[in-house]
């Protein structure tokens, strides 16, 4: 790299993490990665559009000797990241920040070498999970850390400007005093999760229907045709299978996936079809929820959209999403370690055990004939077993 490249480089970096400034509100991850033990290197993959590059910018602007640059830039592409990395380090700056590592082919052997060498501390993102994960071998220099979609909670904050109410505790979303003391000075958000199907999960700016529709639309594209494919994980004719599996999951409501039976109905064998189905769920797309229990034979998963992509699929197909899908989404894309409970044939069960209750998810006159633990209803009721929806978008 030369001296022009460099300061080409360094006014870029720069720019970017002042202009970085005016987003004060950090996402849940940020202080998860500025904890990152001291000399590991960190990286964050998710869905494109969820504010990675955000987040790098303000933990560079929070550390000292931090650079910052795309490894995508155009102007980049003639260098070797590690070359670049060197240099960069070379004049004084200890942290490099990273973006979309993913699109340089040597960026796992440049990651190895700059931590053997002690170069800098590198804190890199991808929007390409799948090529990240391929990197399994970094395990001992780097933590990789999976960014999950903007929660509700997030969404209020950055979208709507409205205070941050604060995370709720999966224990406390169990405890009636304490809903009750949550509901008194935020029940007014459950009148914004209908907006949250179709325009949450994405950090993108304030823009209108059309526009958002349009990004997410473009975002989508780079995913099926351009991630996917890097991956080397698909063949270019099973990423054309991709978007019908896709559009399936959005127009059908929650159900057990057989792949044998889906595999007939969409064209597509079964082992690509458990491929793609893995592809999608590791990239972030698609959340797959296993059945409970360790002894059941066939684990075959319900399969869920990362909001609000169901609503976007459903709506190019010119059909509306189901509402209970939507409703069980909500929940699903904001609680951890969750499986559906499998009954015998014609039983009927609740939907979830979530940190070791059993709960159903439904709409505000749900009631408890499946006789679960708790119902999460769409709904501002709170007592009782009863939990009003809206309280899970505040769960991270």
């Amino acid at each position: 790299m030369d001296e022009m490249a460099f300061s080409k480089l360094l006014k870029n970096s720069e720019a970017r993490k002042a202009d970085a400034g005016r987003f004060v509100f950090r996402r849940y991850l940020f202080d998860s990665l500025a904890n990152t033990p001291a000399g590991t290197h960190a990286g964050i993959c998710g869905l494109r559009g969820i504010g990675k590059t955000v987040l790098l910018l303000q933990l560079a602007n929070a550390m000292k000797d931090s650079f910052y640059f795309s490894s995508d830039a155009e102007y980049l592409e003639e260098y070797d990241l590690y070359d670049i990395m060197r240099f960069v380090a070379s004049r004084g700056w200890k942290h490099l920040f990273i973006d979309e590592i993913h699109t340089r082919s040597e960026w796992k052997s440049a990651l190895k070498t700059a931590y053997d060498e002690n170069l800098a501390r590198v804190f890199f993102s991808g929007s390409s999970a799948l090529e990240l994960r391929k990197g399994a071998d970094l395990s001992r220099r780097a933590l990789l850390y999976h960014m999950k979609p903007v929660s509700f909670r997030e969404h209020l904050v950055i979208k709507k400007g409205i205070r941050d109410a604060g995370r709720i505790s999966p224990q406390a979303l169990f405890e009636e005093k304490t809903r009750a003391v949550f509901a008194s000075s935020n029940s007014e958000f459950a009148g914004y999760v209908a907006e949250y199907h179709s325009f949450g999960g994405l950090a993108y700016p304030s823009v209108n229907p059309e526009q958002f529709s349009l990004m997410l639309s473009n975002s989508l594209e780079k995913i099926i045709y351009s991630d996917l494919p890097r991956s080397e994980v698909l063949k270019h004719e099973s990423v054309e299978s991709v978007k019908k599996i896709l559009q399936w999951i959005a127009i059908s409501p929650p159900a057990e996936l057989s792949y044998s039976s889906l595999g007939g109905k969409l064209s597509v064998s079964k082992p690509t079809l458990m491929k793609i189905v893995d592809a999608i769920c590791r990239m972030g797309l698609v959340m797959r929820v296993l059945p409970c229990g360790k002894d059941l034979v066939r684990k075959e998963p319900k399969l869920y959209l990362a909001p609000p992509f169901r609503t976007h699929i459903a709506r190019s197909v010119l059909r509306e999403p189901d509402a209970g899908a939507l409703r069980e989404e909500f929940f699903v894309s904001h609680a951890d370690k969750l499986c559906y409970l499998k009954g015998n044939r014609g039983q009927k069960t609740p939907d979830f055990r979530f940190e070791g209750r059993t709960v159903e998810v439904g709409g505000a006159g749900k009631n408890f004939g499946q006789e679960p633990e708790f119902i999460l209803k769409d709904s501002e009721e709170f007592t009782g077993k009863s939990i009003p929806l809206y309280m899970a978008g505040f769960l991270y």
